[in-house]
Order: structure tokens, then C-alpha cells, then sequence
């Protein structure tokens, strides 16, 4: 193929992403059964259940004996904490625009869920409350 042709599949494959807002490719399953998403080549998004919590992880993967394996490098978070990571989001595209970046917006084709906790109202889960009792930092 040339690299003509292929520079114009990829910008209509870019294309039909940006006039949908979503990822022309469906989540994928882990040897855990668990939802993920490449992020790049060595990066992934992953829906996992760790002792009863779902959480939203966001990790470097290394490959050994033809298997992808989660890196030190990442993070994962319960709920209530990707909850307020997604409020602070307008915020930090903000930020963005302000220093010359210009990120996509997302386009969600579902209405908010009518349950979905205000993070911003103060609704605190009490295991986050043990959290914030507990820490090391300062306030």
C-alpha cells in the first residue's frame, strides 16, 4: 500500500471518529475477562473489579513471552475518584487551550445517568472518608 493511500484511509478513519466522537474500535478483553482500550502501543485503559470496586486503570503494558503484562507505571481509580477526574476535565481542557493545545472534545450519545453522585455536592463514600482520615498530607 502506498503512503499516499494509506494517509488518506487514516484521515477518513479520523474523520468518521471526530464526526462520531467515539473510537472506531470496540473495547477489547484481557486474559482476566476484563474491558480494555489501547491508549497507544504500550498503553492501556482497562475496567477492572479489584475486591468487589470497579475501577478505571491507566497503565504502561510490556510485553514478555508474547504477552502483554501491566507496568509499575500507571494508576487506577475507584469510581468516586474517575468521577471527580471527569469533573475536572472542562476545567483542565481549559488549562489546555489557555497554554496553545487543542484536545477533542468527547461526544456522548447517552443522557447523564439520573443516579450518577455529585462529587462536586460533597457525597463522600465512607471508604474515601477512611482515605482522607488516614492520609499523610497535609492539609
Amino acid at each position: 500500500m502506498t503512503s499516499r493511500k494509506r494517509s488518506a484511509e487514516d484521515s477518513v478513519a479520523q474523520s468518521k471518529k471526530a464526526k462520531t466522537g467515539r473510537s472506531l474500535v470496540p473495547p477489547q478483553t484481557d486474559d482476566n475477562g476484563d474491558k480494555f482500550w489501547e491508549v497507544s502501543k504500550n498503553r492501556r485503559v482497562t475496567l477492572s473489579n479489584f475486591r468487589g470496586k470497579n475501577m478505571v486503570s491507566i497503565r504502561e503494558y510490556y510485553e514478555k513471552d508474547g504477552k502483554a503484562l501491566p507496568g509499575k507505571k500507571g494508576i487506577s481509580l475507584p469510581m468516586d475518584q474517575f468521577s471527580a477526574f471527569i469533573t475536572l476535565l472542562p476545567e483542565i481542557e481549559e488549562a489546555l487551550v489557555e497554554a496553545g493545545e487543542h484536545p477533542p472534545r468527547a461526544n456522548y450519545d447517552r443522557p447523564a445517568n439520573d443516579n450518577d453522585e455529585d462529587v462536586e455536592g460533597g457525597t463522600v463514600s465512607p471508604s474515601k472518608q477512611n482515605i482522607e482520615e488516614t492520609s499523610d498530607e497535609e492539609e
